[in-house]
């Protein structure tokens, strides 16, 4: 007999739960009946059922309030983040609050146990769209942590991610760029520049750089890499097709040479062992640099060897992999904030668009599906969709057309006055 699963214990949880609460609605009577309410609680929430784990959590809380002891800092802070999933701000911000006081009365102001619930709360207030506050108190966390592992610790990394995001979300791009600079440097000084160590922080960097738009940079971080798994790991390594395709996609956006790309046709000529989904994903690359050159029959040769190279193993899995299109050189277009000469705060939009696509890639009869807020970027969006080069979905490894495709983009675009101060806080 197979072992239940997580996701069916917490189901199980979640039905006992429901059934005794239909029943028994009051607090409970002592320590045992507390124990039952904390594992449900827990059961609903690795079961993303947050409704419904409110009530116990609440409960549980209730319950220690009405003793001596008082609520558990733990206990308060499963039932901030409950409120905070369920978009319940004002309440998770006061659990958030009311934990941090007690974990500070407990351990001190510079206790390592504050780091998390500052950046809950920091990613609470986020959601809110309270920036200013969301920065004060990530960088409390920062200041925790520095003081704790040091200033240059890698710890913070994910700290630093958040600020960024609060940053971008003020407008503030130069002091978000900053923030991932200073994350990638925490790292080098931390292991050294040539440490196989940093590469995670230098591909962070390139991911940054390149969906900010930022592609020759992205590209430098890319190109460190490499030099890094080469020195390191030897020109043979199976672990430098990732970072070659990486360096191909971005040169196809750049308009630039084909180094990479005949490095990465080179490696996979010398027949180096390579999982089987490394190889076929390099192969497909290469065919995407064909078809945007327009070599239609080289695109479709390699789109055929990228296919064989994973049903030789499993068909089946081949043909869920290249089931549907992909985008190869689709540039979004400039929005009213990519346009802006100064900082100002933004919130994002989004559009969606509807297609047929041709076996060579090419998109026609391209129509907006939905534009919150209309209007602003349609047309745009209508012409970019009908420059950009598609991978076509392949069925037998061959490339056909596909009907009805949907292409779902988030593009940024300035905030009322009014909203830009409520989002901003008292810190605006």
């Amino acid at each position: 007999m197979r072992a239940p699963t997580v996701a069916w214990l917490a189901c199980m949880a979640a039905g006992a739960w429901a059934a005794a609460t239909a029943q028994e609605p009051t607090l409970p009577a002592d320590d045992a009946d507390v124990s039952v309410l904390r594992s449900a609680r827990d059961a609903l929430v690795d079961a993303a059922d947050f409704s419904a784990a409110r009530d116990p959590a609440e409960r549980v809380v209730e319950f220690e309030d009405e003793h001596a002891a008082g609520a558990a800092a733990n206990d308060v802070l499963h039932l901030a983040r409950i409120q905070a999933e369920l978009q319940e701000f004002d309440a998770a911000e006061t659990n958030y609050l009311r934990a941090i006081a007690m974990l500070e009365t407990e351990g001190g102001e510079y206790s390592p146990a504050l780091i998390a619930p500052y950046q809950a709360l920091g990613r609470t207030y986020i959601n809110s769209r309270r920036f200013g506050e969301a920065i004060a108190v990530l960088e409390q966390a920062q200041h925790i942590s520095q003081r704790n592992t040091g200033l240059f610790n890698v710890e913070q990394s994910e700290l630093i991610d958040d600020m960024t995001v609060a940053q971008l979300g003020l407008g503030n791009t130069i002091e978000a760029r900053s923030l991932q600079l200073q994350r990638l440097d925490n790292a080098v000084r931390r292991f050294g520049a040539d440490d196989p160590r940093v590469i995670p922080y230098h591909s962070h960097l390139g991911d940054y750089y390149d969906r900010s738009r930022l592609r020759a940079s992205a590209r430098e971080q890319y190109a460190t890499v490499l030099e890094i798994q080469e020195a390191e790991f030897g020109g043979e390594d199976p672990r430098l097709l990732s970072t070659l395709r990486k360096l191909v996609q971005i040169d196809l956006l750049l308009g630039r040479g084909e180094e990479a790309k005949l490095r990465l046709a080179e490696f996979l000529e010398r027949d180096t062992p390579a999982a089987p989904v490394e190889r076929a994903l390099s192969l497909a690359v290469l065919g995407d640099w064909a078809i945007v050159q327009e070599d239609i029959a080289l695109a479709r040769e390699y789109y055929q060897q990228a296919f064989l190279a994973l049903a030789r193993d499993d068909r089946a899995e081949a043909e869920r992999f290249f089931a549907a299109p992909e985008m190869i050189d689709f540039v979004p277009p400039l929005s009213p904030v990519d346009r802006g000469t100064r900082s100002r705060p933004y919130t994002w939009g989004s559009i969606v668009l509807e297609f047929d696509l041709s076996a060579d890639g090419r998109a026609s009869d391209v129509l907006t599906v939905e534009a919150d807020p209309p209007q602003i970027m349609d047309s745009a969006y209508n012409r970019r969709i009908r420059e950009t080069h598609f991978r076509p979905r392949l069925v037998g490894g061959e490339p056909v057309p596909a009907a009805d495709v949907r292409f779902t983009h988030y593009f940024r675009f300035y905030v009322r006055e009014d909203e830009a101060l409520e989002g901003r806080g008292e810190d605006g």
